[in-house]
């Protein structure tokens, strides 16, 4: 009896028309770049089963047409939002440091240590993605899966993967115009994740 594998690409939406701005609930759209780069990566591609997207504007509408370029359904999830940033949104990480140069060090430092101001601790943004996670990896058991999500929301797919801590989340580069791969197992003991390919270019 073969093993189910799952292979789940992650796709990172990180070039926005509002620019080098915190986004997580700012309703910023993909640039005419980042959606330039995302095309490119996805050109040889065409093997997926299922598109998988955060609801986030710089995500949602290059997974629409993603689906419909490759008549394939698509499942969007509210809990793929990137960490909110309260009262960091909009604002570039110059400006902040500007106004306080050790808090956003502190934070880039170990984001579980400091809470961005109005803004979600790392531990609920850790808890709601890892619980839908969990729940894709059994939904989507033995299918070829594509998810396009914010950069924090990949990154920390692959930490938790990687079983690495908190203070490793920014060690992590995800850079535009690149796909990473988790193949995941499933056996009678267990799911079991790795990370075949991280930050790929087209």
């Amino acid at each position: 009896m073969s093993i189910p594998i799952t292979l789940i690409d992650l796709l990172p939406s990180t070039s926005l028309d509002a620019g080098e701005v915190f986004c997580g609930s700012l309703n910023a759209s993909l640039s005419a770049e980042g959606l330039k780069n995302l095309k490119k990566v996805v050109k040889r591609q065409a093997n997926w089963e299922v598109v998988i997207s955060s609801e986030h504007n710089a995500c949602l509408p290059f997974a629409r047409w993603l689906a419909e370029k490759n008549h394939l359904p698509l499942k969007s999830y509210p809990e793929l939002a990137e960490m909110n940033f309260g009262a960091w949104e909009g604002q570039t990480p110059a400006s902040i440091m500007e106004q306080n140069p050790t808090i956003l060090a502190r934070w880039w430092r170990n984001p579980a240590c400091l809470v961005p101001p109005e803004g979600e601790s790392f531990a609920h943004f850790q808890g709601r993605i890892s619980a839908l996670w969990e729940r894709l990896m059994v939904e989507h058991k033995g299918k070829r899966v594509v998810l396009v999500a914010q950069p924090g929301v990949i990154r920390l797919i692959i930490m938790q993967v990687l079983g690495m801590p908190s203070r490793n989340f920014f060690s992590l580069a995800i850079e535009s115009g690149t796909i990473s791969q988790i193949r995941v197992m499933h056996d009678e003991a267990g799911v079991w994740a790795s990370l075949v390919t991280y930050g790929c270019h087209a």
